[in-house]
């Protein structure tokens, strides 16, 4: 920046810090900005004292930490962080756009070596691009970005399979509820319900959008149990499978007697409610443990975890 701008290092340092302003003329201040736009610098923590070293601390970003789901993946970064001696900090989108982009310009200037990031759906590229730019290692986890290195699970494949499992239990009026429609993590599950009940011949009654939370599965759920004859409910995840459980009951219909319901993830909450849920387990600890491994590495490849059904008590066989 010095040097673009003509002027010593010491005022770059006291424009950036906005120290002796009466000492600086404008014209050499004006100087040094342009420089500074020109260079895209970014002034972390640790550029302040010295050229930028290793600090030690990741972050994790992820679109709610209330979900039990994002939290166990955080936990898996954490773990495997501080296994490495890393410093790890976590940071909640809260399903926010503009938290996201805010947080992302946080971590460039705190400096941190890497970020396992989870989009809220599909985020500002040019933000991962200026991070890469200035030495941060970014890793997507769970839900893929075109062009960037993601661990992630077999979401299409566990849904196939868990479709073909129920429909062999002589299901055959079935409705999905699926998460966002720009999320990939969504995308892929829907795509394995959609291949599974076609090569079994069926036309699914309904495939509607929820956003993964309890109250869009209640809702959905609610309105279809009161307006369809639905034998079977898929959801996205286990968040909207717990709350079509809910809606199920206030409609006094018995599960799994009157209706299956499925969920996915097998969050903690899926063996806690009753019946205990048929979902899938998606590795959500290895996930980020895994993405913090390839952090590391440096390595733009990516990794996909396997999944296994689990079978709770929310689908029997149909007489």
């Amino acid at each position: 920046v010095a040097r673009l701008a003509g002027v010593s290092p010491t005022t770059v340092s006291r424009v950036l810090n906005g120290k002796d302003a009466n000492h600086i003329s404008e014209e050499t201040r004006l100087h040094v900005l342009r420089a500074l736009k020109e260079l895209d610098y970014v002034p972390t923590k640790a550029a302040r004292t010295l050229r930028r070293q290793k600090s030690g601390i990741i972050a994790v970003l992820i679109p709610d930490i209330t979900n039990p789901f994002f939290a166990s993946l955080a936990h898996g970064v954490e773990s495997e962080g501080f296994l490495k001696g890393l410093s790890v900090m976590i940071c909640d989108s809260n399903h926010s756009h503009e938290k996201e982009d805010r947080y992302l310009d946080i971590l460039l200037k705190e400096g941190v070596d890497g970020i396992v990031f989870v989009p809220v759906d599909i985020p500002d590229v040019k933000k991962l691009e200026r991070l890469v730019r200035h030495g941060v290692n970014v890793v997507v986890a769970d839900r893929r970005v075109e062009g960037w290195p993601v661990v992630e699970a077999d979401n299409r494949g566990g849904s196939y399979s868990l479709t073909k499992y129920v429909i062999s239990l002589g299901y055959r009026r079935v409705a999905y509820i699926a998460g966002p429609s720009n999320v990939s993590t969504s995308l892929d599950r829907v795509q394995g319900f959609m291949d599974a009940v076609k090569e079994a011949g069926l036309t699914p009654i309904a495939v509607e959008h929820g956003d993964f939370t309890f109250e869009s599965g209640y809702r959905v759920a609610q309105r279809l149990l009161s307006e369809r004859d639905v034998e079977l409910i898929l959801c996205g995840n286990d968040l909207m499978a717990i709350g079509a459980l809910r809606a199920a009951a206030e409609l006094q219909i018995k599960v799994p007697l009157e209706l299956g319901i499925t969920g996915f993830d097998h969050i903690q909450f899926a063996d806690l409610v009753h019946p205990p849920l048929t979902t899938v387990e998606v590795p959500a600890f290895a996930i980020g443990a895994e993405a913090v491994g390839l952090l590391l590495s440096s390595g733009r490849t990516s990794i996909r975890l396997e999944t296994k059904i689990i079978f709770g008590g929310t689908c029997v066989p149909r007489g």
